[in-house]
């Protein structure tokens, strides 16, 4: 039996589906304290916040520093792969890709529009810390998703950033106004990560006594949540570094094995940081093969922490040699140069 339908029913049937497809879309939230995905319809967002609406039950509310992902339902392939080339390092790729998505979403929220110019001001940060030619175009990008999206979760994580780009470039000033806001955060982690950034200030401006100081308050006062942990340990880290500037290089030592030993694996930028300042120590001391193994594996097991990558690279260019490797030494060197080719660590080996 043929069955058919008249223009009219077509036009309701089509607008039903399309309704029950509004109503299924979901964004999934993954969240930093359990792990786990939560899912839902991104219906309201603050600095703080974000409110997901469920088909059933309550809405969830989900702490902007509990975010460790956000899959956006209408964000599309390509701000996906941007996430993924961000997270790879790959931040030329990552910038394309979110160009494209802003230009290809269609009807995106005002939450996701302000997730694509955050994200893009974000990887803009990242690249500008280990290029300092970008740091001004950086700070305007993140000022200016600020300005125009002042309510959005990712808002705190772009003022740690923009702290941070400012003591890149000794502005200690502009650094602390940065600080002085993020310190209204409500989280006692991001707290800890003004306190953490204000002592390096202490250190650029060469205060190392009461750096170290205010290095060890946090490292003291950080409870045992996984975020508060992760600032216990940037915090030792910060100690390290400051004792390797007073020449105490075996305290820093301690310091820095027992973040290497203990400290979170997964966590690539505290470990990538940690052998990166017992490459420091270790040259400190003359005991020159094991700053260049310190240093490759950043190289090996870190890459796609650049900034210290950079580092490790240029690094293992001059101590390789010193050891009777100038195979390795240039392997390092080239890569320097194909990798970074903007970076500091670049220039210096051109002598710049």
């Amino acid at each position: 039996m043929e069955i058919k339908f008249s223009a009219r029913t077509l036009v309701a049937v089509i607008a039903v589906l399309l309704a029950e497809s509004s109503v299924f879309a979901i964004d999934i939230i993954t969240k930093k304290s359990d792990g786990k995905r939560v899912n839902g319809t991104i219906s309201a967002m603050s600095k703080t916040e974000l409110t997901l609406k469920r088909n059933q039950g309550e809405p969830e509310i989900v702490s902007a520093n509990d975010i460790a992902a956000i899959e956006w339902e209408g964000g599309g392939g390509d701000l996906k792969l941007g996430y993924s080339d961000e997270t790879g390092g790959r931040y030329d790729s990552a910038t394309q890709r979110l160009l494209k998505a802003k230009a290809e979403v269609k009807s995106p929220s005002e939450f996701l529009k302000g997730e694509i110019e955050y994200v893009l001001a974000r990887i803009a940060a990242k690249q500008s810390l280990g290029e300092p030619d970008k740091r001004e175009q950086a700070i305007q990008k993140i000022e200016a998703a600020q300005k125009a999206y002042p309510d959005h979760v990712r808002f705190y994580e772009s003022q740690l950033l923009l702290s941070q780009i400012q003591l890149a470039a000794k502005d200690f000033t502009a650094a602390r106004s940065s600080l002085e806001k993020l310190s209204q955060a409500p989280w006692n982690d991001v707290k800890l990560a003004a306190q953490i950034t204000e002592a390096r200030v202490l250190m650029a401006e060469g205060k190392l006594d009461e750096a170290i100081t205010r290095f060890d308050s946090v490292a003291t006062s950080a409870g045992d949540a996984p975020s508060d942990l992760t600032r216990k340990y940037e915090a030792l880290l910060g100690h390290a570094r400051g004792l390797i500037q007073q020449s105490k290089f075996e305290e820093s030592l301690k310091i820095l094995n027992d973040v290497t030993e203990k400290g979170p694996a997964d966590d690539s930028a505290v470990q990538a940081e940690a052998y990166s300042l017992q490459g420091q120590a270790y040259q400190g001391l003359g005991r020159t093969k094991e700053a260049a193994l310190a240093y490759l594996h950043v190289d090996i097991l870190f890459p796609r922490e650049t900034a210290y990558h950079a580092e490790a690279l240029y690094q293992m260019s001059n101590l390789w040699k010193l050891v009777q490797h100038p195979d390795r030494s240039a392997e390092a060197a080239g890569k320097l140069v194909q990798m970074y080719p903007n970076s500091e660590w670049r220039k210096k080996l051109a002598g710049e």
